[in-house]
């Protein structure tokens, strides 16, 4: 880990996020990577993302937000973030599915260079292509209420 805003740890691959606009930033990725991690959510409506191309300077960056949509379910939205960000991205939104009933969501995402995959609980597949994955700092976010993050583990494949 790198930086972190609003994060507690006692174990640097295991950390708590509180309140809004916490995260976790960790170092550059390679070329082709392998990122897993669990988050548990503390309700049904806490809201969380991943966001590529992050710096501690970066005026925009990309998050892939697991979105609670209704209190039984959730949808990845495809957001530009940071000062110069526009938000949602309209018609890049994702896959509806099942808020799992425990709130902890086992997280796999894979890169190569520009193009990820990421697995939510075997139940959810989102795709996405964002250049200059490779090569820049990456994050785990909070967006208001707690969440519990642990098993961060980055291997390269």
């Amino acid at each position: 880990m790198v930086e972190s805003n609003g994060c507690s740890s006692a174990d640097p691959m295991s950390f708590s996020l509180s309140g809004n606009d916490a995260y976790a930033l960790f170092n550059r990725l390679d070329n082709h990577n392998h990122i897993s991690f669990t988050v548990t959510t503390n309700n049904n409506w806490d809201k969380f993302g991943i966001s590529f191309v992050r710096g501690t300077d970066s005026k925009k960056y990309y998050t892939l937000v697991v979105n609670p949509e209704w209190e039984d379910g959730r949808k990845i939205n495809f957001e530009e973030e940071g000062e110069e960000g526009k938000g949602f991205v309209e018609g890049i939104d994702g896959y509806n599915f099942q808020r799992p009933s425990d709130n902890v969501y086992n997280i796999d995402i894979y890169t190569d260079n520009s193009v990820l995959v990421m697995y939510i609980n075997d139940v959810c597949a989102y795709t996405q292509r964002i250049y200059g994955i490779q090569k820049n700092c990456w994050s785990i976010n909070n967006y208001g209420g707690n969440v519990e993050v642990s098993n961060v583990e980055v291997s390269l494949y």
